[in-house]
């Protein structure tokens, strides 16, 4: 006897058919993903920000091998938010060219793509060069002893992080958005906001110290002062 294979094309349109047919399990998949994307932000940007104001402690004390460790620690659950962001963004885009293909034209669906997309790429650049970093600062103020121009890398990718975590947040808490804003207008408001981010976090660190040495014999002394 022959056997009969589906052609994927053709298994796609009978996927298709089965959730337009089916509001339960359109209903159903919709929750799941919801609840997928919601642990994604959770994880992602409850991560990113708790780093944020780990390392802002250590501006006028010495880096600790723990600090390093705690930091690679939860830079894996940071990764796993990001993680779960793409797969029930797919899952989310999947679900509505089977059901609802109007959807896949909202503009604000792209602005997030690509939004996640540019915090993957700065994901992958803090793994390379601010946990390495990290490492080389054990012993000496965070920013310490390093060049302008790394100095402004480092700012960049916090800045990035946390405004580009920021972002979906706002733009799923806005359904007024949805097929109003041209996805170009949202990626400049973000871009202007990142701008503003940048220039706000490069005011404050010039404040922190710049010299290991020097600063922290300004600190021993000021610790002497008090004791005696």
């Amino acid at each position: 006897m022959g056997r009969c294979v589906l052609h994927p094309v053709t298994q796609l349109s009978i996927f298709d058919l089965s959730l337009a047919s089916s509001p339960a399990l359109l209903s159903y998949a919709r929750t799941s993903l919801r609840l997928i994307h919601f642990g994604g932000l959770i994880l992602g940007f409850g991560g990113a920000a708790f780093l944020d104001l780990t390392l802002s402690r250590y501006r006028w004390t010495a880096v600790t091998a723990e600090l390093v460790d705690n930091v690679e620690w939860i830079s894996r659950f940071v990764a796993r938010g990001l993680l779960m962001l793409w797969l029930s963004g797919i899952g989310f885009l999947l679900l509505y060219q089977a059901a609802e293909p109007e959807k896949v034209l909202n503009p604000k669906i792209w602005a997030k793509v690509i939004i996640v997309a540019i915090l993957t790429i700065n994901g992958i650049a803090i793994h390379r060069l601010v946990l390495p970093f990290l490492r080389q600062q054990v012993g000496k103020h965070l920013l310490a002893d390093i060049e302008p121009r790394k100095r402004a890398a480092l700012i960049g990718c916090g800045v990035v992080s946390v405004v580009s975590w920021v972002m979906p947040v706002v733009l799923g808490a806005a359904p007024q958005l949805n097929f109003v804003v041209p996805c170009a207008a949202i990626l400049a408001a973000y871009a202007v906001v990142l701008v503003q981010g940048f220039l706000i976090a490069a005011i404050v660190v010039r404040k922190w110290p710049r010299n290991s040495r020097t600063d922290m014999a300004r600190n021993e002394q000021a610790t002497s002062r008090q004791g005696t």
